[in-house]
């Protein structure tokens, strides 16, 4: 019967035997009415406690809507089988079709107003349910039961029969209904946890009932009813709302034999008052029972959760530091790598530089080798000039390499090494002065065409001026740009002379350079000798 408790949509394969909840449903029925009837109550007759139309509900929830009118006339046949034949026909049937609108009402509220199964699975779902239910539903139909008892006995006030029919519809709802939508709930297992909450339930289960027994059995001990609490209390918490429905069920059953037998603390009140207090004394018993059992399970079931949710974080955690620690080893590995890498490649990048500078110098002596054999004075001069050339590359790259300035370099220290290089080229007969004042950062392109650029000015100064001459070389840094200044002692550049219109290769290999480097080329007049600036973008 796990299919009790939902009346989703459902396949047809999952729906219950119609015929075997048909059979379940008029004989609970049967049952709970002559349970009810064994509570009534002079003069009028109206009984304590009515729990057919919490069976009928239960049904009706168990299936789906289509159904619901084989149910309904199977109920309404069992209510004529209960009430025969202490009730005429025409009665029984009246009072079986206000108990099927009573059902139906609450099931179509319950499911209108439940998102899928009907389930009581928390305190919400309890309280929704015991409002649709127990006082909407049954609250509704008494409108017309007490209508029906008011015909047969106008003694009694109207208002009377209406609160205890009521009451009696609403108890048997609260309490047989809640009862087995709670044990028939798909799902829901109650799991002992050892043998000794097996002790435990005993205990309870006895001390319930002697205390039901003495607080209820006895006349005049209004006092002893509030030795009930602390029971039930003790039940609703331990033993979660499944002994919550089974210690109410054992106060209530012996609370109703009282009053049958005539016995209780109630038995001085007059008939009326009796079934009155005694209607309270279950509603009340029952509600403040299964309020906090259903708090103490949803207690259970966030800290449940929330243990969940740590195990989950402490999984997470130890999930992390093990990737933590993985990826440090493979940081690690991958680090030592790359720097066994970096040191190969170091040193192959100091074998690749000592070739080089081995290859510029081989080239450099078959240069001046070739030179020596040429008598012609304009081939030896353009040898001397490739000589130069290749001599500035190596020596710049020499301290490019030295500096380790892949990206960009202070161009000040290549000056006086660059000057100094000409200068011993040259055999010592020029004077070649370098000044370099500020850090003046290049990228290593634009070192290397500088080099070029000032090999070849300083060379051409050294070729017009006289057999003594005498060069100034300055590098400064004036703002964002780097300033190189060539000057000699010679006799300078003529008044006509425009470096822009000059055809010699020198002259244009220094334009196109300092061009490539972003930079500009102009003759400052210095009043003396020639001069030539060079200002390119610092980095």
């Amino acid at each position: 019967m796990s299919w009790v408790g939902s009346s989703a949509p459902r396949g047809r394969e999952a729906e219950p035997s119609l015929p075997l909840l048909l059979s379940l449903v008029f004989t609970g029925y049967i049952l709970m009415g002559k349970l009810g009837l064994a509570t009534a109550m002079p003069p009028a007759g109206t009984v304590i406690f009515w729990a057919p139309n919490a069976i009928l509900l239960v049904g009706l929830l168990s299936t789906a809507p289509r159904r619901w009118p084989v149910l309904l006339a199977g109920a309404l046949v069992a209510e004529v089988a209960v009430d025969w034949p202490e009730m005429p026909l025409h009665w029984a049937l009246t009072f079986g079709l206000v108990n099927c609108f009573e059902a139906t009402l609450a099931a179509a509220l319950l499911t209108r107003f439940s998102a899928g199964p009907v389930r009581l699975d928390g305190l919400g779902s309890f309280v929704r349910f015991v409002v649709l239910a127990p006082v909407f539903a049954s609250g509704v139909a008494a409108l017309g039961g007490a209508l029906i008892i008011k015909l047969r006995f106008p003694d009694i006030s109207y208002l009377h029969y209406w609160r205890v029919f009521w009451l009696g519809d609403a108890l048997g709802v609260l309490l047989v209904a809640t009862a087995l939508l709670v044990w028939l709930e798909p799902g829901r297992r109650f799991a002992w946890r050892d043998r000794f909450d097996r002790l435990e339930a005993a205990a309870l289960a006895v001390g319930v009932a002697t205390v039901s027994v003495i607080a209820l059995m006895r006349e005049s001990n209004l006092e002893h009813i509030y030795l009930l609490f602390p029971l039930l209390l003790w039940a609703a918490l331990r033993f979660r709302i499944e002994g919550a429905t089974v210690a109410v069920g054992v106060t209530t059953g012996i609370a109703l034999w009282a009053v049958a037998q005539g016995r209780g603390p109630f038995i001085e009140l007059s008939a009326i008052e009796r079934v009155g207090a005694l209607q309270l004394l279950i509603a009340v018993v029952a509600l403040s029972t299964f309020m906090l059992a259903f708090s103490a399970d949803d207690r259970r079931n966030v800290s449940r959760r929330l243990e969940g949710l740590v195990h989950d974080l402490q999984q997470a955690q130890g999930t992390l530091e093990r990737m933590n620690a993985d990826l440090d080893a493979r940081v690690t590995e991958r680090t030592q790598a790359l720097q066994a890498t970096l040191a190969r490649n170091e040193m192959l990048l100091r074998e690749v530089h000592h070739r080089v500078k081995n290859n510029l110098q081989l080239i450099s002596s078959l240069v001046a080798l070739q030179r020596r054999g040429v008598e012609a004075p304009e081939m030896r001069e353009r040898l001397a000039r490739i000589q130069g050339q290749i001599g500035a590359i190596a020596t710049t790259y020499d301290l490019l390499h030295r500096l380790e300035g892949s990206e960009s370099v202070d161009f000040g220290p290549f000056v006086p090494a660059l000057c100094d290089a000409i200068a011993v080229a040259e055999d010592g007969r020029a004077r070649i002065a370098a000044e370099v004042s500020g850090a003046a950062r290049v990228d290593a392109d634009a070192a290397i065409a500088l080099s070029l650029a000032l090999n070849e000015l300083v060379t051409n100064a050294l070729k017009h001026a006289g057999p003594r001459p005498e060069v100034r070389v300055v590098c400064r840094r004036e703002g964002d740009e780097l300033i190189l200044c060539v000057e000699d002692d010679g006799p300078g550049f003529p008044k006509d002379f425009d470096l822009h219109r000059q055809k010699g290769f020198g002259v244009r290999m220094v334009s196109s350079l300092i061009g490539q480097a972003q930079g500009s080329v102009r003759l400052p007049d210095t009043g003396r000798g020639a001069a030539v600036e060079i200002r390119v973008p610092v980095s």
